[in-house]
């Protein structure tokens, strides 16, 4: 009787033990696809930090020409 209470626990203790490994498998396969994701975000947020820096560079060129313009408009009399 008592082998058999023996053989009762060991089958629950290895149920038990497969039951953490699939749950310790899962949380690996989610953890590679989260830090796919971030990564994607990532190159996704160099992205937009770059396209950030052109059209900066861009606002302050069209800028720089209008004053230059203005200025040019300014030196024109008006007095025919």
């Amino acid at each position: 009787m008592e082998k058999e209470n023996d053989i009762e626990k060991f089958a629950i203790l290895e149920d038990r033990l497969n039951t953490i490994l699939e749950s310790y498998t899962a949380l690996q396969e989610e953890k590679e696809g989260l830090i796919s994701q971030m990564q994607e975000k990532e190159k996704e947020l160099a992205g937009l930090r770059e396209e950030i820096s052109t059209l900066t560079n861009e606002r302050l060129e069209v800028r720089t020409k209008i004053e230059r313009l203005i200025e040019r408009l300014e030196g024109i009399p008006l007095d025919r």
